[in-house]
């Protein structure tokens, strides 16, 4: 009892940090009904630069700690808020994709700004120990407790016994009424957005000297706050401070029977779990901010089996033409594209039918996943250990991981009945990285950090080992997978998706099963991803856990947002921005291929709002530059201001009766 009691006690001072991580969370989404997806990142990048003061520029902590918390803090604090203010009444989808730009802008400016090398960080409080009773306390555990408890208080008192949170509480329960009675909405907005930096600021600095200096794991460790947030239902933060205090006891009491193998692999996806779970069980009681940004109720509703018009299937009809004529280009380019390159350019077809399933998926479902990058590695490593040694059974293994595949997507899918919006991104999120720590991590899986080698396919004989011809394999699968998601797209299965994506509510008046078509779109878009999965480890040959994490499914969504999620066009541009970010195709300079993924980020964040991405953004561009070569108008001369008299227009002639 004694020993369990210890743990229990490391657990709360384990769990403090993470509870001052779950205020600022709360607070944002309270306040301005924003989710901040990319808290762990501002965290990260205040902890680089309170490196950078006090370790590289060698300022005392007594001067680097005021200038990152009262200056640096509440400049992103601001910036966040004059970034979502223009989408105050946007969808819950727009603000995830903003929010998650945001992440991967800070995820690329880092390591631009303060290098790549690990470095290690000094805390801010001494690391020595005491003895209380006979457990070792940490001096920094007890200063990061009493820190914690000391801001929670006083958040709560200036909530409570201020003016500012009385403005505050109106704001929360009504921000247009507080506006009418003179509550200045954005002033208190932007505090609120301030505070929340001001805290994830303090979490990154305490966070560092322990998970060290590392971009990823700076980002994804703070991922433990968003369960006690849940458990809050996103509005109360003395039960998302309680609540992660639970969760660093459970973490802590788990560590007593292991620190490796399963034991460790659990103890470590517990917030994961606890994430997951929460917003399955809580699911009803969670309220979504936003209102749709698309509104159908203007229109006249059309039933799901209902032909599209015909102006719509001619413009759509032009879209097939040059989707065929970039398909017979592509076919074409061994041609002129010979030996890695030509691999590169495998690499990415491969990934345009990956990102294939996500605009399916997101764009025309609007169910926003975060997991895709899940069922591709279910893919790979299924291939992986069933195509045998030459690729002669590649085909089955291909199968069998779409077949594997299934019930991972029906999970998913089933979870989708109960979420929607921000909280089904944050399950698939939660999925996503429980797949890494509970399922890819298991050696006998997927050959942990080695890898598994995955076989080039032989299909009835035929090899494709070669470079072309697996090249031309690949083309022909995603020719064929997007002239089928088109045939889908036009039919009444579309309209049954754009129905669900607009207004759910009228999907379910108009007949449309929600649950079959949730679970099919899900089950759908799984199988497609292992597939692509299958051939993503025969292009790359050999495969590792990390080609699969949580980090490569927010990569691919990226990328579809950056060439439109809502077009098939997109998934193309998808795949060739990867080829150039990922496999380097064109003999681009690193000098300005590290940039590329910040170039990515600001386009994410630029055009959240424009569902039809790059592409759409290009033609509408186009139009206007090509607007001002056009002929002006040849102007008519009328007789009657020469000075003669103006012949009116035959048709405006009265009619004259016969022999007058």
């Amino acid at each position: 009892m004694t020993v369990l009691w210890k743990f229990l006690v490391i657990g709360v001072f384990g769990g403090s940090i993470y509870a001052l991580a779950s205020m600022g969370v709360v607070l944002t989404y309270k306040t301005v009904g924003v989710f901040n997806f990319a808290y762990g990142a501002v965290a990260m990048f205040c902890a680089y630069t309170y490196w950078q003061l006090h370790d590289s520029w060698h300022l005392t902590a007594w001067i680097s700690m005021p200038l990152l918390l009262l200056v640096v803090a509440p400049v992103i604090g601001v910036v966040f808020e004059r970034l979502f203010r223009p989408l105050s009444g946007a969808s819950a989808e727009v603000q995830i994709v903003v929010s998650l730009g945001m992440l991967a802008l800070f995820e690329a400016l880092a390591p631009l700004l303060y290098g790549t090398e690990d470095r290690p960080l000094q805390g801010i409080f001494p690391r020595t120990t005491f003895l209380v009773g006979s457990l070792h306390v940490g001096w920094d555990q007890l200063a990061t407790l009493v820190l914690s408890l000391v801001l929670a208080a006083a958040l709560w008192w200036l909530l409570r016994h201020t003016r500012f949170g009385t403005a505050t509480r109106a704001v929360v329960d009504n921000g247009e009424l507080a506006a009418v009675i003179g509550v200045n909405v954005d002033n208190v907005r932007r505090a609120a957005w301030v505070v929340s930096s001001v805290f994830a600021a303090l979490v990154g600095v305490l966070l560092s000297p322990t998970q060290g200096l590392d971009v990823y794991v700076l980002t994804t460790v703070v991922i433990y706050a968003f369960a006690p947030a849940v458990l809050g239902r996103m509005v109360s933060m003395p039960l998302a401070f309680v609540g992660a205090l639970a969760l660093g006891m459970v973490v802590s009491v788990l560590s007593r029977w292991g620190s490796s193998g399963t034991v460790a692999d659990l103890e470590a996806s517990i917030p994961y779990l606890a994430l997951f779970v929460l917003l399955v069980v809580l699911g009803p009681w969670l309220k979504e901010p936003g209102v749709p940004a698309r509104v159908t109720a203007a229109a006249p509703a059309a039933p799901p089996d209902a032909p599209s018009p015909a102006a719509p299937r001619r413009r759509r009809d032009g879209r097939v033409v040059a989707g065929l004529v970039v398909s017979g280009l592509a076919l074409g380019a061994p041609a002129v594209v010979h030996g890695p390159q030509l691999t590169d350019m495998t690499a990415g077809a491969v990934y345009v039918l990956i990102a294939l399933t996500l605009v399916v998926l997101t764009g025309w479902a609007g169910q926003v996943s975060l997991a895709q990058f899940s069922f591709v590695g279910i893919g790979a490593f299924t291939a992986g250990h069933l195509a045998g040694a030459t690729g002669s059974t590649f085909v089955l293994a291909a199968v069998a991981g779409m077949a594997i595949a299934l019930p991972f997507a029906l999970v998913v899918g089933w979870v989708s009945l109960r979420l929607k919006g921000l909280y089904l991104a944050l399950a698939t999120m939660a999925f996503a990285l429980l797949m890494d720590g509970l399922v890819f991590n298991r050696p006998g899986l997927t050959g942990g950090l080695t890898g598994i080698t995955v076989p080039r396919p032989r299909i009835a004989g035929i090899s494709f080992a070669g470079v072309t011809a697996l090249y031309e394999l690949v083309v022909v699968v995603v020719v064929l997978a997007g002239l089928g998601a088109l045939a889908l797209y036009r039919g009444p299965v579309g309209r049954r998706l754009q129905i669900l994506r607009d207004s759910p509510m009228a999907a379910a008046t108009l007949g449309v099963n929600l649950t079959v078509t949730k679970l099919v779109v899900f089950a759908a878009c799984g199988i497609v991803a292992a597939l692509g999965g299958a051939f993503y480890g025969a292009v790359q040959q050999s495969v590792t856990p990390t080609d699969f994490s949580f980090g490569a499914s927010l990569e691919l969504l990226l990328l579809v947002v950056l060439g439109g999620r809502a077009v098939i066009s997109g998934a193309v541009i998808a795949g060739a921005v990867y080829s150039l970010e990922v496999v380097h195709l064109l003999p681009i300079p690193n000098g300005v291929i590290k940039y590329l993924p910040l170039a990515v980020a600001a386009g994410v964040i630029g055009l959240a709002t424009n569902p039809d991405g790059t592409l759409s953004l290009s033609k509408a561009e186009a139009r206007k530059a090509l607007s001002v070569l056009r002929p002006l108008p040849r102007r008519r001369v009328v007789l009657g201001q020469l000075g003669a008299p103006a012949e009116a227009p035959r048709h405006a002639r009265p009619e004259v009766a016969s022999g007058v």
